[in-house]
């Protein structure tokens, strides 16, 4: 008998390896070793949505055009949310000074809210009808305004109201200016109840916009939600160009909030650089995570499917080889991965590891019936040849058809994968039989040991040989039950949507999806509108009247926005106004609160409201129902103080009065000084503002806000259809979000049409038969509906991100069949057989190591990411059945031709 080390007999591809061994070893190391360091230098990571798209699509143009005219505007968004809207602008003001002063991280730094045009015409820019209620109520609120001018305090405020209330009563409703005292009294009393309501629940100072018009006007909602805009530096080389620009923000803010002067302000990031960080940040975080399980998990399935060190250690080392000179080539040839492409690690683990399981599986098998070890591992090598090549270059030519579409982050996606999987056969050809072979010494299996194990293999078990009656011995069975869940997949099917939320692809409760939601919600503040320009003034102000009557579209901002309309009646009703308000000179703020006073000033002012409201309620008047309800909040109040009389009442009346009045004086002159309004003209406007809405050939920007949130992909259509009926160049990220998507979502269908057909070219080739062919596409249907059955009994969509897995999912449910048909066909045995030989273990085992490559992606915080895990998982288990069980009963109606 000859040696093991005697390869004189072995022809073809397996002399070669087993002849130099450690020299095919030796230069896969060495390759591999070249190709991460080769990487590690060269490798760019391509992180805006932008670098997925096709470069001369239409809606693409207008866009690099819109930038080059007005300018980048892919900007960091602060969010600044107070009750206090003091609290809020200077938050703002130290905030955007700070970061001014930091040119080299930042370009440009905008605050609205701190530029002296808005304080100096900020009333001009409400609506009339507004300026006419800021009237009214501080006609009503003057006797009130006047008295706490001369001495801001608790004591003053419920002092005055009782004496007033008292006065009332005692005159009664048919007094002279009775009813205009009635009405100033219960508009007080309302806004007193509104600010003793909210007294402890994080409220701040004394809100004069709140108070005079109203908690929901455009001026008090303007307050609570400040926003201050900031354009960075990007940094090319890393691997996201905003990290440190962000970082800084963040401190900057973080530094502020600690500030006691800032208790109770909130303050979010958004904004694409943002969004784009998080995302990448994310699924980075997540996909190396998810590799390291992925590479655990495919460990523990090896050692139990090869039952031995050696072999997993020999398989190990081969798809490292492949998965390093891999990314070696996608470097060389492509340069970068891109948001999509960075699953690329995670599927080579699935599929370059599929080969070798079928090598080692086979090779195990011969051994397993007495075999030498050369011997088993050149038929592992050579039985398996022709489907692993043909099983390969199904799953390649999935991939290789994304050449052939318009987007470009899919076309590189299918190169780089298609380059990968070409990697790995060669890999499984060389390297791993090479790594085998160099194992042999190690294993010093004696040859009755051999024997022994063979007649174990060849006997089966009674057990076994049950379990495998059940499962195969009724075909016909087993293809009906399929049918008849294939066609309960249709529905499903026809029912697929998919998801245009990139929103949704975000990890849940990101701060930057929060405060993008609450933008685009805002009317004051709407981060995520279309764009429209103008060759003059009077197009843009034709475009804005005819775009404001659509249904879809809220409001129009354009440098004409800030050129206010009926300036006339608002002038007029400002200078009423201020006339009105000229006597009331407030007094600087001390704290005098007289505490020994306070219980008879409370107790008189109560007693005052009781006595009104009785009062009321003889009359019949409507007005006692408020009246009560401000009795009750104020019962409440006095309750809260009552319990904390021996603790902290003192501290809760300092806060009560200073939050309400410490403010008072400064607020009563900013109001003053912004009633002294003048008109309005372009030439008015701050180059700040002119420089975002004006461009550099002199064309006008409108940015058009939508009514409903845009996200998805119906209301999205609704509002850009009904823009572009108005104007067909409309522009904007919303634009680019939707033709993105949909050329993606296009894209794929294409590419998931190109690779059906040449599924099918390639299994005609393999076959060369029209029955198996057809038969060979059984698991890519059942797999592929069944899997869209599980996704619709989910809830999960198909979306950017795990639609990637369609053409591996098409690769493998055609691959693994090649398998399984080409064993059935070449050698003896019925299908069940197969499926129970190292083939059918090696489909198996394979399945399940491309779950626990993927399904560790279930891990992620990215949705995205996490839904890929999610769709891969589902399509692994529907073409598990399929291959298992599907497959061997149509093999069994069909026999062997």
């Amino acid at each position: 008998m000859k040696t093991v080390h005697d390869t004189s007999r072995f022809s073809g591809l397996f002399r070669l390896v087993s002849r130099h061994p450690r020299l095919i070893l030796g230069v896969s190391l060495l390759l591999a070793a070249l190709s991460v360091l080769y990487t590690k230098q060269q490798m760019r990571f391509l992180t805006g949505r932008d670098d997925l798209m096709p470069k001369n699509a239409p809606f693409q143009r207008d866009y690099r055009a819109n930038r080059a005219e007005f300018g980048d505007r892919e900007d960091i968004v602060i969010v600044i949310e107070s009750d206090d809207g003091d609290k809020a602008s200077a938050f703002g003001e130290k905030l955007s000074t700070a970061l001014a002063a930091d040119t080299g991280r930042f370009r440009d730094v905008f605050y609205p809210n701190g530029l002296p045009f808005f304080r100096q015409h900020g009333l001009l820019l409400l609506p009339l009808d507004e300026i006419r209620i800021l009237r009214r109520n501080l006609t009503l609120a003057k006797p009130v305004l006047k008295e706490l001018a001369t001495a801001p305090s608790v004591q003053t405020l419920f002092t005055h109201l009782t004496g007033r209330m008292d006065a009332y009563v005692a005159g009664g409703a048919a007094a002279p200016g009775g009813a205009e005292e009635l009405a100033g009294l219960v508009f007080m009393l309302d806004k007193l109840g509104a600010g003793i309501g909210s007294f402890g629940g994080g409220k701040g100072s004394f809100s004069l916009e709140e108070v005079f018009l109203g908690g929901d006007s455009a001026m008090a909602r303007a307050q609570r939600m400040q926003i201050v805009t900031v354009l960075p530096v990007r940094d090319a080389k890393s691997f996201v160009p905003a990290e440190e620009a962000i970082r800084v923000v963040r401190a900057a803010v973080a530094k502020l909030r600690a500030l006691p002067e800032f208790k109770g302000v909130k303050v979010g990031l958004t904004g694409t650089p943002v969004l784009e960080h998080e995302e990448m940040a994310t699924s980075e975080r997540d996909i190396t995570l998810a590799t390291v399980l992925s590479l655990a998990l495919t460990v523990v399935l090896l050692l139990v499917a090869f039952r031995g060190v050696l072999n997993v250690g020999a398989a190990m080392v081969s798809l490292v080889v492949a998965i390093c000179v891999s990314f070696g080539m996608a470097t060389l040839v492509v340069g970068h991965l891109n948001i999509l492409s960075m699953v690329f690690a995670i599927m080579l683990i699935g599929i370059g590891i599929e080969y070798g399981i079928q090598v080692v599986l086979r090779y195990q098998e011969e051994l397993g019936v007495g075999s030498g070890e050369l011997e088993a591992i050149g038929t592992g090598l050579d039985r398996n040849l022709w489907a692993i090549v043909m099983a390969a270059a199904t799953t390649a030519a999935a991939f290789f058809t994304f050449v052939f579409t318009d987007f470009r982050g899919i076309a590189e996606l299918g190169v780089i994968a298609a380059i990968g999987i070409g990697v790995c056969v060669l890999v499984t050809f060389t390297t791993l039989p090479a790594a085998l072979v160099l194992l042999v010494p190690l294993r010093r299996k004696k040859e009755e040991e051999r024997e022994a194990r063979a007649a174990t293999v060849l006997r089966r078990s009674r057990p076994a040989g049950q379990l495998e009656a059940f499962l195969f011995g009724h075909p016909r069975t087993v293809v009906g039950v399929a049918i008849v869940l294939c066609a309960a997949s249709v529905y499903p099917l026809i029912q697929t949507r998919f998801d245009y939320n990139l929103m949704n692809l975000q990890a849940k409760g990101l701060e930057p999806v929060e405060y993008a939601y609450k933008l685009m919600r805002s009317k004051e503040n709407s981060g995520y509108f279309a764009e429209v320009t103008a060759a003059t003034p009077a197009e843009a102000k034709a475009l804005t009247a005819r775009l404001e009557k659509l249904p879809a579209v809220d409001h129009v901002v354009s440098l004409l926005t800030f050129v206010p309309d009926d300036q006339e009646a608002k002038l007029k009703e400002l200078a009423a106004l201020r006339a009105e308000l000229a006597d009331v000179k407030p007094a600087p703020y001390e704290e005098d609160l007289r505490v020994m006073e306070l219980p008879t000033v409370f107790e008189n002012f109560r007693t005052s409201v009781e006595r009104l409201k009785g009062f009321l309620e003889k009359e019949k008047k409507p007005e006692a129902k408020p009246v009560g309800a401000f009795l009750a909040t104020l019962d409440r109040f006095f309750a809260t103080l009552e319990k904390e009389k021996d603790k902290n009442a003192l501290g809760m009346l300092r806060d009560f009065q200073g939050g309400m009045l410490a403010s008072f004086p400064e607020k009563i002159g900013q109001l003053r000084e912004s009633l002294a309004a003048a008109p309005v003209t372009e030439a008015d406007i701050p180059p700040q503002l002119r420089e975002r809405f004006v461009g550099k050939s002199g064309k006008y920007l409108l940015q058009v806000a939508p009514r409903e949130e845009i996200f998805a992909r119906d209301p999205l259509k609704r509002f850009l259809d009904q823009v572009r009926s108005v104007s067909p160049g409309a522009n904007g990220e919303p634009v680019m979000v939707y033709e993105s998507m949909t050329i993606m979502r296009d894209a794929y269908l294409r590419a998931f049409i190109y690779a059906f057909a040449a599924i099918v070219a390639i299994l005609f080739i393999t076959f060369r038969s029209v029955t198996y062919t057809l038969v060979g596409l059984v698991p890519l249907v059942v797999g592929l509906l069944l899997m869209v059955g599980g996704m619709w009994l989910c809830g999960i969509s198909f979306n950017s991100a795990n639609i990637i897995v369609m053409p591996l999912i098409l690769g493998i449910a055609v691959d693994s069949g090649i398998y399984i048909i080409n064993r059935f066909r070449r050698e003896d045995g019925d299908p069940a057989a197969v499926i129970m030989s190292s083939t059918g273990l090696g489909v198996i085992y394979n399945t399940l190591t491309i779950m626990a490559s993927f399904g560790a992606l279930m891990v992620a915080h990215h949705q995205g990411v996490f839904s890929i895990g999610a769709v891969m998982s589902l399509g692994m288990v529907a073409c598990q059945a399929a291959f298992v069980l599907v497959l061997p009963a149509v093999l069994s109606l069909v026999g062997k031709r």
